[in-house]
């Protein structure tokens, strides 16, 4: 190595690099642009398919929910106040004067008041004539939107047959 002589400048850094390391160091750099993207890629449709399978589990609850209340329905032989007593003990159900049924629970199905409710299961009585229930409707509700709905058609009280 020379000695250093103070007529000479002094070397600026990376100017002896040969072409080989500045390849190397864009590739390794485009490398790692790519890894980035495919990182953000996978975690979006992890985050999607995290979503997806909530929501399942979510409408997988209420179906079962539902079926169970349809049922607790026709045992209480119509009355409204006798099922919300006895179809899910310790859940807090209103009944509306107009005979609709709503049901509350969080985000994790346990039974809550309205104001902390994610989802609702409605139970809608209908009559065609008189005070006789042809239908009931059972909607399940996620933050106001209707997940799904189905009917109990024809049904007749146990003491009105």
């Amino acid at each position: 190595m020379p000695p250093f002589s103070p007529l000479q400048p002094p070397r600026k850094r990376g100017t002896n690099q040969p072409p080989r390391s500045r390849a190397f160091f864009l590739e390794m750099l485009l490398n790692l642009l790519i890894f980035s993207l495919c990182a953000v890629v996978a975690l979006q449709v992890y985050v999607q398919a995290k979503l997806v399978t909530d929501e399942s589990n979510a409408i997988t609850q209420l179906t079962s929910s539902a079926k169970d209340l349809a049922g607790h329905y026709k045992v209480s032989n119509g009355d409204l106040s006798t099922l919300l007593q006895t179809a899910h003990p310790g859940e807090l159900g209103e009944l509306s004067p107009d005979g609709v049924v709503t049901y509350y629970y969080d985000e994790s199905f346990a039974p809550t008041v309205a104001d902390n409710a994610r989802y609702e299961l409605v139970l809608t009585p209908l009559s065609d004539s008189g005070d006789e229930v042809r239908f009931i409707v059972i909607t399940a509700l996620a933050h106001g939107d209707q997940l799904f709905s189905f009917e109990v058609c024809n049904y007749q009280p146990q003491g009105s047959r």
